[in-house]
Parts: C-alpha cells; sequence; structure tokens
C-alpha cells in the first residue's frame, strides 16, 4: 500500500505545555521539526512529521499544543488538539510532574489504544516523573541518550501493529481482469491520477491481477478488444448509469468511492441510511473531505444536488468542506465524500458521532448508485 499520510499509522503527542512533547517529536525524528522554547503556548497549529518505523511501517506523529495553554489563543489552539486527537490510532501522552492521576487514568479508560511517556532532558526530572506515574506503566526515555530512540521504536513494535487493510477485499483476486473507468473532465487533475485510482491500481498489480484503465468514450471499444470479459469494472461513481448500460449485465460493477466507503467507513449503515432520501429527508448536509475550491463539474456541489433537486423538489442541501463537522443534529442525512482525504479513524469518529445524533449518513457512490437505481446491482 502506498503510504500516503491518511493511510498511515497516526500517533498525537498529548500533554501540558513544556512537557517536552517537541523536544520528544524531535527526538525520535532525529531532526528540527518542532520548534522548542521554554515560553508556554509554543505550538499552536498542530506539526505532522511523517516517518517509517523499521521492521513496523509507515507512521504519521502530531505535535499538539498543550491541554493546559493559558494564552489568549488557549481556545484556538485546544480546538484544534482535540480534531487532532479524532484522528488518533494512538495517542502518546508526555507525562508532566504536575499531572493529576485520576485525570490521566481516565483519559486510559476513554482511549484504548495510548502509552504514557516520562521524557526530560533533565533525566532526574523524568525519573520523579516515572516513579509518580508507575502505575500507568509509562515509557522512561532519556532525550539526551540515543540508544533511547531504538527503545521507543520497540515498544511501538510490541504493543500496537499497523491493520492490514484492503481496498478491493475479496472482489479481486490472482489472475482477475480488472478494468477501470476513469473520467477526464474539468475535474481530473492534469497529468495525473487522484489517491483512490491510484492506489486501486496499484493493490490490483499488487494481488498479481490486471489492471486496464479507460475513459467513458472509449469503454464499448475497450470491452471489444478483450479475449474475455473483465472481472469486475470499478468507475467513478458520477458515471455508474452510463457504465452500466453498456456492460453485459453478467459484469461486477463498482465505484472508486463504494469501495472505499468499505475501506475507511461503514458502507452497511451508508447503504440503510441512504434510504432516508424516500422517507422524508428535507434538510441534507453534504461533507466534502477536500479542501480545494469546487470546479464547475464538481460531484459534491453541482452533480449530486442536481440530481437530488430533480427528483425531490422541496429538499434542502449545505455543504462543509475539509474537517468542519459542526451543528449536524440540524440534518436529516448527511452525505459525505469518498474520504480518501482522511485516515479511517477520523472517518469513523465522524460516523460514531452521526450515529450518536441518529442522523443517517452516507456517500457519494452509494448516493449515485440509488439514485440511478442500481444500489442493489453493485452492492450485495
Amino acid at each position: 500500500m502506498i503510504a500516503y499520510n491518511s493511510e498511515r499509522l497516526s500517533f498525537v503527542l498529548l500533554g501540558k505545555t513544556n512537557s517536552g512533547k517537541s523536544s520528544f517529536l524531535n527526538f525520535i525524528s532525529d531532526q528540527d521539526v518542532s520548534i522548542v522554547s521554554s515560553n508556554k503556548g509554543t505550538t499552536t497549529d498542530p506539526i505532522k512529521k511523517s516517518m517509517e518505523i523499521h521492521d513496523f511501517g509507515p507512521v504519521l506523529f502530531y505535535d499538539t499544543a498543550g491541554f493546559d495553554d493559558d494564552t489568549s489563543l488557549y481556545e484556538k489552539r485546544i480546538s484544534k488538539t482535540k480534531k487532532t486527537i479524532e484522528k488518533a490510532d494512538v495517542i502518546l501522552y508526555l507525562l508532566s510532574i504536575d499531572d493529576e492521576i485520576d485525570e490521566l487514568l481516565d483519559l486510559k479508560n476513554k482511549h484504548k489504544n495510548i502509552l504514557f511517556i516520562a521524557s526530560k532532558q533533565d533525566l532526574e526530572i523524568g525519573k520523579n516523573i516515572f516513579e509518580k506515574f508507575e502505575s500507568l506503566d509509562p515509557l522512561l526515555i532519556n532525550l539526551n541518550k540515543k540508544d533511547d530512540r531504538e527503545k521507543f521504536f520497540e515498544k511501538i513494535r510490541s504493543k500496537f501493529e499497523i491493520e492490514d487493510k484492503t481496498i478491493t477485499k475479496n472482489l479481486v483476486k490472482a489472475n482477475d481482469l480488472v478494468l477501470l473507468v476513469i473520467p477526464q473532465d474539468a475535474e481530473a487533475p492534469k497529468f495525473r491520477l487522484i489517491k483512490p485510482q491510484v492506489m486501486t491500481i496499484r493493490e490490483i498489480i499488487d494481488k498479481n491481477a490486471t489492471a486496464v484503465s479507460t475513459n467513458l468514450e472509449n469503454l464499448e471499444n475497450t470491452l471489444n478488444s478483450f479475449k474475455k470479459k473483465p472481472d469486475l469494472v470499478i468507475t467513478d461513481s458520477q458515471y455508474f448509469k452510463e457504465v452500466y448500460n453498456i456492460l453485459d449485465k453478467d459484469i461486477k460493477l463498482t465505484s472508486f468511492s463504494v469501495l472505499f466507503s468499505a475501506f475507511k467507513g461503514d458502507i452497511k449503515y451508508y447503504v440503510e441510511s441512504v434510504k432516508k432520501l424516500d422517507q422524508g429527508a428535507k434538510k441534507i448536509l453534504i461533507a466534502e473531505a477536500c479542501s480545494h475550491p469546487p470546479m464547475t463539474e464538481d460531484i459534491g456541489t453541482v452533480k449530486i444536488p442536481k440530481l437530488l433537486k430533480k427528483k425531490y423538489k422541496d429538499i434542502e442541501i449545505d455543504f462543509t468542506r475539509g474537517e468542519d463537522f459542526e451543528d449536524i443534529e440540524k440534518y436529516d442525512l448527511i452525505i459525505q465524500c469518498g474520504a480518501c482525504m482522511f485516515n479511517k479513524k477520523y472517518v469513523i469518529e465522524r460516523i460514531k458521532m452521526a450515529k450518536e445524533k441518529n442522523i443517517p449518513m452516507t456517500n457519494y457512490g452509494i448516493v449515485l448508485a440509488y439514485l440511478n437505481g442500481i444500489l442493489d446491482k453493485i452492492y450485495k
């Protein structure tokens, strides 16, 4: 699997101001990634550092603002930190001598994957912290000792693991022929493929199968050039209907967005939730993960709303982009993109939030298949 940041195991560094989070990140990366200062509130926006841990895999570290920040930017900094926690596969908590054990135990109960670290430039202080919080089984790290970097990595290898994820699951097996229908419209980036396309092609090749790509205009010519029918066709969701009408009905069909709904989200919840469209959904939120400006042919802000308003005359549609996901309780249905730019943990947190508020949530591919009347053909 290609190591995009959203597919890396995410480690979020938490702790009070001056607990040594930035120093620790610089230590384990062996680089000056974060600014280190004795002044409180030096770290504002979360700082990201991607790296590869030998014999473990690709990871992403976030350095965050301290929880006890008392500067004028406190609320904004803490809001950013909380958003980052939602993405955390693992929390690394840098202990301070004035931390409260009850608060730490509460944090441990809320987060399954957490590692407490006693880390200070002054080793004596680090030992005092270690002894105070020994019941939390903290890892004592000497930032002046390079060998302790491997000590930390070995702890990570023994305590955590990277999930073996697959996009195509059992849809593709060795020696299969997979045809990908990739549009080249105004939304397509010039000279390159988008992330879901690249990741899917790479996985097909890794499975010892054959990936052939074409566009909608050349689809019939491509099919006629094959000696056998493709075992699977994967299309862009916005061309579901056109591709379905061209294919023989015994050829399996899906889309990149539908594959990603299972890869990162909860496809069963998405499929059940889309039925809300015919059950009186009046106010809909379309949530796009990417923060790029929408194009004239944008699937989220143009194509899906056009199809929705054609069938459901009196609906209201709002839009959000990036990590904006507030006040969702006022909506009858949330439609999210494939979320290829978010990690799975963050997508699951969004779904969890929607479920807690009893708000149906689905995604682009499922909606387009449903509106085109072929959902039962692409998901069984």
